[in-house]
């Protein structure tokens, strides 16, 4: 164990929890370095890109529909769209992605947490239980951005994320822009806000006939969710990960059991601590979870699963042993088969 875990020992527990099945490939002969930092996030980019799928239509149809890979049905009202402020004629290109489950939210880098407006704790991000993300764009042949205000329709299937829930509602997701150049985080990170009507209430999504409608007028990214209400005490959560990696070139995740639609981001880093943290005591005590690692080098992925059951400001430790370098693939089939 690293000496900087030493100044942990006021903590209750440290957690040294049984690791993947997978056996490690080689790892010792991987450049585990932070100059290499650069790896995760072109691997997620490409995850990311992966899920497009684009749709033409002529704008002169009164209104047009088309289906997704995975059933969800896009109806759009063709007499609202605008450029400019001016209508729009001719062919217009649909950029769409959809993403379900863990294996696509963590490739991907979508994960699902926000802040609801009935949040206790309005400073902490919390798990959300998503009904689905979406990330909807419209622009016309020549490229030109339509105006938000149109109107169009996501009618998705609630048997893609388990079944009806009444107390879905709609979030809309904002990549920050840490860089300054106005295109978004560099990693793509997305934080998810709670809508809200006219009225200033939650923005109820409705579910009619086995179907979640999510009815909207603006781009980007939007998200289907629900604050994940765990009931009792909460805590904290502390993960050191294998020497030679941070939050520059790797990420961590907890990923809950019996929540398949739910993908939780520890996102804070301690520099001094060289640990990856939760304080915000939004993780629920005596809950059964995974910790999941990752990273990347070149064009194989990194990744390093625990097992455990939460205990007071609890401490997840990784080494280089635990790492296992796999495929995509590999990756979204071990998140999916987590319990």
């Amino acid at each position: 164990m690293k000496t900087k875990l030493l100044f942990m020992g006021l903590f209750a527990a440290l957690i040294l929890s049984s690791c993947a099945n997978e056996e490690n490939q080689n790892t010792s002969d991987l450049k585990l370095k932070a100059e290499d930092n650069n790896s995760l996030a072109i691997l997620q980019s490409k995850a990311l890109n992966d899920l497009r799928q684009q749709f033409v239509f002529d704008a002169g149809e009164e209104r047009v529909s088309f289906k997704s890979k995975s059933g969800v049905k896009i109806d759009i009202n063709t007499s609202t769209l605008r450029v400019k402020g001016n209508p729009v004629s001719g062919p217009v290109v649909v950029e769409y992605i959809e993403i379900f489950g863990r294996g696509d939210m963590l490739t991907a880098n979508k994960t699902a947490s926000g802040i609801s407006n009935q949040s206790e704790n309005q400073e902490a991000a919390a798990p959300l239980v998503t009904g689905g993300e979406f990330y909807v764009n419209m622009t016309t042949e020549e490229g030109e951005n339509i105006d938000d205000g149109a109107e169009y329709q996501l009618t998705v299937p609630t048997e893609l994320t388990g079944g009806d829930d009444e107390d879905m509602t709609s979030w809309t997701g904002e990549e920050e822009d840490t860089n300054g150049d106005g295109e978004g985080d560099d990693d793509g990170d997305v934080t998810w806000d709670e809508d809200t009507d006219e009225n200033g209430d939650d923005k109820d999504v409705p579910v009619e006939e086995g179907a979640y409608i999510l009815t909207l007028d603006r781009f980007g990214w939007c998200n289907i969710d629900k604050l994940e209400q765990f009931g009792g005490e909460k805590t904290n959560i502390f993960v050191d990960v294998p020497n030679g990696f941070d939050n520059h070139n790797s990420k961590v995740y907890i990923a809950f059991d019996g929540q398949i639609n739910m993908m939780f981001r520890i996102d804070d880093y301690d520099n001094a601590a060289q640990l990856f943290q939760n304080i915000n005591n939004v993780i629920p005590l005596g809950v059964q979870c995974h910790v999941i690692f990752a990273s990347g080098q070149g064009n194989q992925w990194l990744y390093a699963v625990k097992s455990l059951t939460t205990v007071p400001n609890g401490v997840v430790v990784f080494t280089q042993g635990d790492i296992v370098t796999a495929t995509q693939n590999d990756v979204i089939n071990m998140l999916n088969s987590l319990p």
